[in-house]
């Protein structure tokens, strides 16, 4: 497990697999974006100590999506006293337990490595979802924008706090190498391209990926211009 400071008041933790979720420390307090895998909920205090926090201070927990590398902690912090867990109401379901989705739809290149990550990845306790989002939806209690961006599951999103200047796009997209590319595991690849285009005008400073690492600053034209390419960057494609 790492924590890594992006910037002074933005930490990204990484587990020990894929997984890794963002802590957004505003003031007294602290949103977390995604909380990796199952078992996290010791580093993220650890994070949030680091800032002189404590697991009071954490007062939401943002689902980009209902995948076990993302929620997989949900039910554990959704105990903490503080923490009210939202997520898209079409993902919220799958991550109450109370339904199921399908699985992607992969191509050739991606089906080996679908099949050693997904062997990885233990399964997400159900959790409760305390509100569920909608497209372009304003979160006023943290002063953020959801943007829907569905292909990767149904009820995927991204976060933008224009306050901060970062946004978070879940597993729409993601940095491998130095570059922006569309996210391997989609339900659908050709609305995940299109709903990768939502990212093309977003005025930022840092933007942080389900996978792969932050950009900031000048860094983040990369992500402006995969989206406004005449081809979605797709190397699974």
């Amino acid at each position: 497990m790492k924590i890594v400071d992006v910037r002074p008041d933005l930490r990204m933790v990484l587990d020990d697999g894929p997984g890794q979720a963002y802590l957004l420390r505003r003031g007294s307090n602290a949103v977390l974006v995604d909380t990796g895998i199952a078992g996290q909920g010791k580093v993220i205090t650890e994070a949030l100590r680091g800032w002189g926090l404590d697991r009071e201070s954490l007062t939401h927990v943002v689902l980009t999506h209902w995948h076990p590398d993302h929620a997989g902690s949900a039910a554990e912090l959704a105990a903490w006293p503080n923490v009210r867990v939202w997520a898209h109401r079409d993902d919220a379901p799958i991550i109450r337990g109370s339904s199921y989705s399908s699985l992607p739809a992969l191509t050739h290149a991606e089906e080996e490595f679908y099949a050693h990550i997904a062997g990885t990845i233990p399964d997400a306790a159900p959790s409760r979802v305390d509100r569920e989002l909608d497209d372009d939806e304003i979160l006023e209690e943290i002063d953020a924008r959801v943007l829907s961006t569905p292909g990767h599951t149904d009820g995927s999103i991204a976060l933008h706090f224009p306050n901060e200047a970062v946004l978070f796009t879940g597993d729409i997209a993601t940095e491998q190498g130095g570059q922006v590319v569309l996210g391997p595991f989609n339900l659908d690849r050709a609305q995940a391209r299109e709903s990768f285009r939502r990212f093309a005008d977003i005025d930022i400073d840092t933007v942080c990926f389900g996978h792969g690492q932050p950009l900031r600053g000048e860094g983040t034209a990369l992500l402006r211009e995969a989206a406004t390419a005449n081809e979605v960057p797709d190397p699974l494609g």
